[in-house]
């Protein structure tokens, strides 16, 4: 690839729902929101001339169903399912919300730390692990830089995922590398390196 895309996948929570960690065990689709965000960023890819020659994403419904969105509305044929996009488990953190992570012993510091700064919680009970997230990430980022996914692949994945992308592609990025729900990324290649072009870019 010459420059790849990113996209996090739409909202999972409706009005009035429990906001809690969704990670790897929990296997939840779209909902409306989550819906009109995937169409709002096909709109904006669109207009910015950064349609992408295919589009993967990870297994789980809520990455699959924005990306199919995104290739429909795109005329794109092709979509690539690839496990290593798929989230973190967060084992024992799964469903709670921060509040409820925050009150287990260490939960705040450990929460504010992996919120602020991308640092792995030690001994919160994650079935995932670092080297096994970022092992199965850079494979995948090694196989698209190879030439794997053509000039200009979507990638569709998670927060818990894809914010490792600019450190293990050597890029530098402006402020924080989690991504919000239906937001953008766009790296590009120049010369030896990868140059962020854009990171966290909300199409609506």
């Amino acid at each position: 690839m010459t420059e790849s895309l990113f996209a996090r996948h739409g909202n999972t929570f409706g009005p009035g729902d429990k906001v809690g960690w969704v990670g790897r065990a929990s296997d939840l689709p779209l909902v409306e929101r989550g819906l009109e965000q995937a169409h709002a960023a096909a709109r904006w890819l669109r207009a910015h001339d950064l349609i992408p020659n295919l589009v993967i994403s990870g297994t789980l419904k809520r990455t699959r169903g924005f990306a199919e969105i995104v290739a429909g509305d795109l005329g794109i044929k092709e979509h690539c399912i690839d496990s290593r996009l798929d989230e973190i488990d967060y084992g024992a953190w799964e469903g709670l919300s921060s509040d409820e992570i925050a009150r287990l012993p260490g939960g705040a510091a450990a929460e504010e730390a992996w919120r602020t700064r991308d640092v792995w919680p030690e001994n919160a009970g994650w079935i995932s692990t670092e080297a096994e997230i970022l092992g199965a990430l850079g494979t995948l980022l090694a196989d698209l830089a190879a030439g794997a996914g053509g000039p200009r692949p979507l990638v569709v994945g998670s927060n818990g995922v894809l914010r490792f992308v600019p450190k293990l592609l050597g890029a530098t990025v402006e402020g924080a590398t989690q991504l919000k729900t239906g937001a953008l990324g766009h790296v590009a290649r120049e010369g030896q390196g990868w140059t962020v072009r854009g990171w966290g870019v909300t199409p609506e």
